[in-house]
């Protein structure tokens, strides 16, 4: 069987490979921990504040579609269609690669609105391309802090993920330096065409939009922090936010089924070093997930209701 994701049966085999990543995964980080102990703390969260950290979680949406509108990839689309693009997509996120699924059906629901799918893409991929960013560049003040402090027992760690973002940083500009400068001269004019959307795209990347960004993660980390105070842990606010930050970065590898695993033992993982007993870590990692699904499904319900995209949207006044 073709393992060419164009093709049904090859995407039949690339989703069946992701679950059983994710099914290994979630099994090898159940057998370091008491699942007895860990479902019994995730029982006895307290309700109002899981409810509050789904809240948080879905306006991270809300932000990720303000973000696309102030960009303007469609020019005059109301910030509602951004809205209804961006809940659908951040559902569909869920079940299958990851955001790229999500900003996959983003694409095209803008494609359907303006005629064109490559100034679209160019402009979600921008978006995507400053909020891994403004991630990683938190990661790594994280880990310096880390090291600047002296922390013994975390020393090691801090430096694997200053390297980490270090390389991933060395990679993607020496990729955005070989699509922008260096394949424009080999390629046909209609190529061309889509690389100027690309950098136009960038340059729409304003102050406000690495704002937002930034919003965007610390939100990230605060529900993830009312998540551990849901299970009734005092935990400072900067053990959630580099566990959220390192769970987004770790998810960028394609290997699991909408990250399911990754995530889970990045956060689960990080919490341990800061000596948050491993129940209560893994307990807080599948909330989250929880969480992030119900936020991504309610968004989804709420986008039945909103009107599509069309071409000749007015812009909001």
């Amino acid at each position: 069987m073709s393992l060419n994701p164009e093709t049904p049966a090859g995407r039949f085999l690339l989703l069946a490979l992701k679950l059983a990543v994710s099914t290994a995964l979630l099994y090898f980080i159940f057998t370091l921990v008491d699942v007895r102990a860990a479902f019994r703390a995730a029982i006895g969260a307290n309700i109002a504040l899981l409810a509050l950290a789904t809240l948080v979680r879905g306006s991270v949406f809300c932000l990720d579609a303000l973000r696309l509108h102030w960009m303007a990839p469609v020019q005059g689309l109301p910030y509602h269609q951004h809205l209804r693009l961006a809940l659908r997509g951040a559902f569909f996120s869920q079940l299958g690669f990851g955001f790229l699924t999500g900003d996959a059906y983003r694409a095209i629901g803008y494609a359907k609105g303006a005629g064109s799918l490559s100034e679209p893409a160019a402009h979600l991929l921008a978006a995507r391309l400053a909020g891994i960013a403004m991630t990683a560049l938190i990661a790594l003040l994280a880990a310096l802090f880390l090291i600047i402090t002296k922390s013994d027992a975390l020393q090691g760690f801090a430096k694997q993920v200053s390297y980490g973002v270090l390389a991933l940083g060395l990679v993607t500009i020496s990729l955005l330096w070989i699509i922008f400068k260096v394949l424009p001269r080999h390629v046909s004019p209609s190529i061309q065409g889509k690389l100027a959307h690309g950098t136009q795209a960038l340059k729409s990347l304003s102050p406000r939009i690495w704002l937002l960004s930034l919003l965007v993660i610390l939100l990230r980390g605060v529900s993830l922090w009312l998540i551990f105070v849901a299970l009734h842990l005092a935990i400072s606010y900067f053990v959630p936010l580099l566990a959220s930050v390192t769970g987004t970065l770790v998810t960028l590898l394609p290997l699991a089924f909408g990250g399911l695993g990754l995530r889970e033992g990045a956060i689960a993982g990080v919490a341990s070093l800061f000596g948050t007993p491993a129940a209560l870590s893994v307990s807080a990692a599948i909330l989250l997930r929880m969480a992030v699904v119900s936020a991504a499904s309610l968004g989804l319900i709420i986008s039945l209701f909103m009107p599509k995209a069309t071409k000749n949207a007015q812009a909001d006044q």
